[in-house]
């Protein structure tokens, strides 16, 4: 499995350390796990440890799981559950900033691809396009398996990383959940892909990108 370390002792603050998967194209929902652990001899902690999925060779966006201001008990396990679809591919980015005078270490290790979903991180089912008219909201509704809990947050992500916060609508079992999320007044500029991103006790789980289509304008899609 991959490994990264970072020794976080005389460092600039907000230097960083990337750790990148090779590209991974898999069909349908199946989970990525790994250990992280972050140390010092203080107890103060090290820096932060930040996760990406980058699809289609597209923008890196903002992450999807991160930890920060913590020190570990030894290693914890983490879960990615990764929504993607035929013919699409991603790639994970693991990234460590370090903290200036706080010497430490932060650390990764045995990263696994699973073709299965994740026994904790909730996974989403596909996301559908949205399409509206100039000015009217558009609204997304994602659909998670799992179970949810209160202290899970959920988000809308856009392309460009910008984030938008979900509110969770509907509890449809004790194994399903769904949320939606509005965007306001759309015109061009709404015009973009989005996804799904919940973080949960056990990980973080995302979903496939969708598109946002607002009939009315002209528009130049992005290269798949």
């Amino acid at each position: 499995g991959s490994f990264m370390m970072v020794n976080s002792s005389g460092r600039a603050s907000g230097q960083k350390a990337h750790l990148l998967l090779p590209t991974l194209k898999e069909n349908d929902t199946h989970c990525i796990d790994f250990h992280y652990y972050l140390s010092s001899r203080d107890r103060s902690s090290p820096g932060s440890l930040n996760v990406y999925v980058k699809v289609n060779g597209g923008p890196q966006g903002n992450p999807i799981w991160n930890v920060s201001g913590v020190v570990t008990e030894g290693w914890v396990k983490a879960e990615l559950a990764i929504s993607t679809f035929w013919p699409h591919f991603y790639q994970v980015i693991f990234e460590s900033v370090s903290l200036k005078g706080h010497p430490g270490y932060i650390a990764v290790d045995e990263v696994r691809v699973l073709a299965h979903p994740c026994r904790k991180a909730p996974h989403f089912l596909r996301l559908q396009n949205v399409e509206v008219n100039v000015g009217q909201n558009a609204t997304f509704q994602c659909i998670a398996g799992g179970k949810w809990s209160q202290h899970d947050k959920l988000w809308l992500q856009q392309w460009n990383g910008r984030d938008t916060a979900l509110m969770v609508t509907r509890v449809v079992n004790h194994r399903r959940f769904s949320a939606t999320v509005s965007v306001a007044d759309t015109s061009q500029r709404s015009i973009s892909k989005y996804r799904c991103v919940i973080r949960s006790d056990g990980g973080s789980g995302v979903s496939n990108y969708a598109e946002l289509i607002v009939k009315g304008t002209f528009f130049c899609s992005n290269a798949w």
